[in-house]
């Protein structure tokens, strides 16, 4: 089954930091090096299983890591391993890394839950539009986007069906990305070829809803064959619009016409 989907673990607290130190930058130059650090709080169920980590990464690679479960540093790397063996040496440390759980996960825990953050559910709204068409040998192809906004929070899970089949090939996707306003947007793409009467339908899974949202697509209900349809519509009405102007125009033409009569031309000649 070709659907989106993302596991249902809460990432509320993230602290991070980015630096390119050129004394960390061990083989290489200052612009070629980032090192970056990220403290995480995740939650499950709430408060009932919190899990705090301290992640440090050298060029995007994650080197050595702290876990609350384990209560120490974990290397990664052989590059990680020379501070993961020191600073699991030092009691002081690793007690302040084991208490952030409580001082910081916790703590934030209730600040968010107490702005109303914590429990907060906005449903999607759901758009199809079809995107492009091009020539295959064999085929004509077609790509549907089904765009999914406005929606909180960040775990969701869309299909394509195509007469009532879900397609489970060329679907394409893009992570959710924030909107900026505690709302998130997918975009789920479909490659197929479109046949009259067929139907498509984009159906998104949000906790948000009680049962899945179900939006139908047809090839007559697309944006070209409405702006078809409008422009033959708009081109009917203003040909009948100028037809009744032409017909009273020539009407009030006919009625202002002064007719000469045979026996006052005649009076006229015998003068």
């Amino acid at each position: 089954m070709v659907a989106l989907s993302f596991p249902l673990l809460s990432l509320l607290l993230c602290f991070s930091l980015v630096t390119s130190d050129p004394t960390q930058c061990i083989g290489a130059d200052a612009g070629d090096c980032v090192v970056a650090a990220t403290s995480e709080c995740r939650y499950v169920n709430g408060t009932q299983e919190v899990v705090f980590l301290d992640r440090y990464f050298y060029n995007q690679e994650e080197q050595l890591y702290f876990d609350s479960r384990e209560g120490k540093y974990i290397a990664k790397t052989e590059f990680g391993r020379p501070d993961a063996d020191y600073w699991n040496k030092d009691p002081d440390i690793i007690a302040d890394r084991k208490s952030s759980v409580e001082r910081v996960c916790i703590h934030n825990y209730g600040v968010f839950e107490g702005n109303g953050a914590i429990g907060r559910r906005v449903e999607p709204s759901i758009r199809i539009s079809l995107v492009s068409q091009y020539e295959r040998p064999d085929k004509k192809q077609h790509m549907l986007k089904c765009d999914v906004f406005g929606f909180y929070p960040y775990e969701i899970e869309v299909k394509w069906y195509r007469n009532g089949q879900e397609e489970t090939k060329q679907v394409q996707f893009t992570e959710p990305y924030p909107n900026g306003d505690w709302t998130y947007q997918i975009l789920v793409m479909l490659e197929t070829e479109i046949e009259k009467g067929d139907t498509f339908t984009c159906e998104v899974h949000h906790s948000s809803l009680k049962t899945p949202h179900r939006v139908d697509w047809n090839p007559h209900l697309s944006d070209a064959a409405k702006n078809k349809m409008a422009t033959g519509i708009v081109g009917f009405v203003l040909g009948i619009v100028f037809f009744i102007v032409g017909l009273v125009i020539y009407m009030r033409g006919r009625k202002v016409q002064t007719p000469f009569h045979g026996h006052q031309t005649e009076r006229f000649l015998s003068q």
